[in-house]
């Protein structure tokens, strides 16, 4: 069986998207796509603009054939954890043949010659690095610098190397490789090239827009006309619908739990995953009760730190997301679990191979998941489903407290199951 993986956010989803899980599966040639999907936290620091189950159905019916959640210690991550997170669970599911990625080139040999260099670390790069860092540039542009002046490689490689190493998808896309090298995996790298305006891009443009962009449209005044082009037709009638009953949320909905907690640490800030020293103090010298969430972030923001990393880093806190956790879950060489969010009825045939095939449990219960860890006193796979769980609570019962209505309970939520086929 040909299975095609691809790792997304889809917040919202769009018709990048769309476009492509119908070119991952065209090009493949593949009898199914699985998705790995961020639950209700992203990796830039924000909660999605609604909840996973939702996304989920969107992926089902433009592409998708089923969709397993990226826990979120891995999925509000940097980019290296983030990738990791979700190439170790698809190797981890022994039936994947390839992984579909959007990147700016399709130049593999490049990507993978950077990823082999990353890998490798000479002791050049990364004394230029920590150089860098010591300067106060951030790390992003400190990383991008030193490949640029130690990775050997012609002018005319290190001028395009240079514009690429600025994208996110192209970062992605050399921590994917990373990730699939240090595994050793047999599941096999297929760029897809990127169409349409910039990751950063915050201006509308037609048929292909970056979620960026339409998040700030549609926080800023709602599903306007402007959105209709860069949405599919049943994406732009559900987040019409939602707006105002249950979606959006922001981190300003969540701010009052992070200021609680700022109030009164429960440990020192460097416990936090992505947050130095440097960084907690400085987070916890800014910040100023008056302050909402955004002037906080503007506050803490510098040279050195950029807004995703300290929003990266803030929901950390919120979340109790620590170092030591994220250091003995990579150190067990296990995602311990794959928990199925939504598949397609005709996509049987898959689940059955996952099933097959799989060396880590198809969680499709939560409470049979639950047990099952339990019964393999497999401690590691129970924290990190239960930092899941709490973290989908805090998420509902936020939405809830916005807009005065019940709260869903994570326990209760089944998966869902499309008859369809896609559109």
């Amino acid at each position: 069986m040909n299975i095609t993986g691809v790792i997304a956010e889809y917040n919202p989803f769009h018709n990048g998207h769309r476009y492509q899980l119908q070119t991952a599966r065209s090009g493949t040639q593949a009898d199914f796509i699985l998705v790995i999907m961020n639950g209700d936290f992203m990796q830039r620091g924000i909660p999605a603009l609604w909840n996973k189950y939702e996304r989920a159905a969107m992926a089902i019916e433009h592409g998708a054939d089923a969709v397993i959640e990226l826990p979120v210690l891995y999925g509000t991550a940097s980019a290296e954890y983030f990738a990791f997170g979700g190439i170790q669970l698809l190797h981890q599911l022994h039936c994947i043949s390839q992984v579909s990625f959007g990147c700016e080139i399709e130049n593999l040999s490049l990507l993978q010659a950077v990823a082999d260099f990353l890998i490798q670390e000479p002791d050049s790069y990364r004394q230029l690095l920590n150089q860098q860092l010591s300067q106060g540039i951030s790390y992003p542009k400190a990383r991008a610098n030193a490949i640029l002046q130690t990775m050997p490689m012609d002018s005319v490689t290190a001028s395009g190397l240079e514009v690429l190493l600025a994208e996110p998808n192209t970062i992605l896309a050399i921590e994917y490789l990373k990730a699939l090298t240090r595994l050793h995996s047999s599941i096999r790298p297929v760029p897809c090239l990127r169409t349409g305006s910039g990751y950063h891009n915050e201006s509308l443009s037609d048929d292909f827009s970056s979620a960026t962009a339409i998040r700030k449209e549609y926080l800023r005044q709602g599903c306007t006309t402007a959105l209709k082009p860069v949405l599919p037709a049943s994406v732009y009638s559900a987040l019409a619908s939602a707006y105002g009953n249950h979606t959006p949320i922001t981190m300003e909905d969540f701010y009052p739990y992070l200021q609680y907690i700022l109030w009164k640490p429960p440990c020192p800030l460097t416990d936090y995953l992505d947050i130095s020293e440097d960084l907690g103090n400085r987070i916890l010298s800014v910040y100023r009760p008056e302050y909402t969430y955004e002037q906080f972030v503007d506050a803490v923001a510098s040279r050195q730190y950029t807004y995703t990393r300290i929003s990266r880093a803030l929901l950390h806190i919120l979340l109790d997301i620590r170092k030591e956790e994220m250091l003995r879950q990579t150190a067990s060489n296990s995602m311990h679990y794959a928990r199925l969010l939504a598949f397609r009825k005709e996509a049987t045939p898959l689940l059955r191979e996952l099933k097959l095939h799989s060396e880590i449990p198809i969680i499709t219960k939560l409470t049979h998941g639950l047990r099952q860890l339990e019964e393999q006193e497999n401690q590691d796979g129970l924290c990190l489903l239960k930092q899941d769980i709490a973290c989908a609570h805090l998420y509902e019962q936020t939405v809830a407290r916005r807009y005065g209505i019940p709260a869903a309970n994570e326990y209760t939520k089944g998966i869902l199951i499309q008859d369809s086929g896609h559109v």
